[in-house]
C-alpha cells in the first residue's frame, strides 16, 4: 500500500493548490471510519469550494481520496457538517504539509475560537429548539415513534451544545465525550434509549427534562443572534435576517428560534405598519 499511497501523494503534492495531505488507515473494529476502504487520503486544497472525491485501486488496495477546499473545512468547523472529515483531520497521519496549513487547522479545531463557538452554539441551539418542539407535537398527537426520533435528535443537539460550552469541538463519538463532561445529559440519553418504562412514559419524562435544559442553555444559544441583532442598533425584519450572511448556517431553523426567544422574553418583537391597510409586519431587536 505504501507504494500506491506514495504515487498518489506525489501527484497531488506537485499541485500548487495542495496545502496538505492526511492519511487515515482502516483499523479493526473501526472499519466504518474509512467507509470500509483500506485507506482514506484527505487532500486540503487552497481557494474556494472545489471539493471532489475519487476512488482508487492499486495492488489490491482500495483508497478513497477526498480533495477538500480550506473554505469548506472552515465552514464545517462552524456548522458541524461532515463530522467524519473533521475526525480524519484530527486523527490522521500528516503526509504532506505546505505553509503549516494542517497543524493550524488541527490547532483551530482543538482550540475552537470564541467567535466560532458562538456561531456553532447558535446552530446547535436552533436545531435543539426545532427538534424538541417537533417531538413535543408528535408526542401530543400520540405518534410516539416519531416523537422518539425527534427527541433523540434534540438530545444530540443538546449533547453537542454541552461539548461546545466546554470549549471543545464535538467529535464523531459525541456520547463518549458527553459521558465525561455532562453526566446529566448522558443520563437523559440512557433513559431514552434503554429505560425500563414504556416509550410513552420515557418521552413524557424526557420532555420535561429537555425543556428545562433548553432554558438553561438559552444564554449560550442566543448569544450569536443577539450580537447580530444589536450590531447596528436597529430592528430587523425576518426577511432581512434570513439574508444576513452571519445567520445562513442556521437560517432553516431561524423562524422557530426567533419565536422561542420572543416567547421567553430574550428579544423584542414589534408591529410595524405595512403598505396594506390594517396589516402589520414584525421587526425584531
Amino acid at each position: 500500500m505504501e507504494k500506491v499511497l506514495r504515487q498518489i501523494c506525489r501527484e497531488y503534492a506537485e499541485d500548487a493548490d495542495t496545502q496538505g495531505i492526511v492519511l487515515v488507515e482502516k483499523a479493526a473494529g473501526k472499519e466504518s471510519l474509512t467507509d470500509f476502504f483500506d485507506a482514506v487520503l484527505l487532500v486540503i486544497s487552497a481557494g474556494k469550494s472545489n471539493s471532489v472525491t475519487h476512488h482508487f485501486n492499486g495492488e489490491t488496495v482500495d483508497i478513497s481520496l477526498h480533495v477538500v477546499a480550506e473554505e469548506d473545512l472552515f465552514e464545517w468547523i462552524i456548522t458541524g457538517k461532515n463530522r467524519k472529515i473533521m475526525e480524519w483531520l484530527l486523527i490522521g497521519q500528516l503526509l504532506y504539509n505546505r505553509n503549516n496549513t494542517v497543524p493550524f487547522m488541527k490547532k483551530r479545531l482543538k482550540r475552537f475560537p470564541g467567535s466560532e463557538r458562538r456561531k456553532r452554539s447558535a446552530v446547535e441551539f436552533a436545531g435543539l429548539v426545532r427538534s424538541f418542539e417537533d417531538g413535543k407535537t408528535q408526542y401530543h398527537l400520540r405518534h410516539f415513534l416519531d416523537a422518539f426520533h425527534d427527541m433523540f435528535d434534540a438530545l444530540d443537539h443538546l449533547a453537542r451544545l454541552s461539548v461546545i460550552e466546554k470549549g471543545m469541538y464535538p467529535e464523531v463519538t459525541i456520547w463518549e465525550q458527553v459521558k465525561e463532561i455532562d453526566p446529566e445529559t448522558y443520563k437523559l440519553y440512557q433513559e431514552l434509549v434503554a429505560g425500563e418504562d414504556n416509550v410513552e412514559k420515557r418521552l413524557e419524562l424526557l420532555i420535561i427534562a429537555v425543556e428545562f435544559s433548553i432554558r438553561s442553555k438559552s444564554e449560550t444559544g442566543k448569544a450569536h443572534l443577539e450580537t447580530v441583532l444589536k450590531v447596528s442598533g436597529r430592528q430587523w425584519s425576518y426577511d432581512e435576517l434570513c439574508c444576513h450572511p452571519e445567520l445562513e448556517e442556521y437560517a432553516v431553523d431561524l423562524e422557530i428560534l426567533l419565536q422561542y426567544l420572543v416567547k421567553h422574553g430574550y428579544i423584542n418583537k414589534e408591529k410595524k405598519h405595512s403598505k396594506l391597510r390594517d396589516i402589520f409586519y414584525y421587526k425584531y431587536g
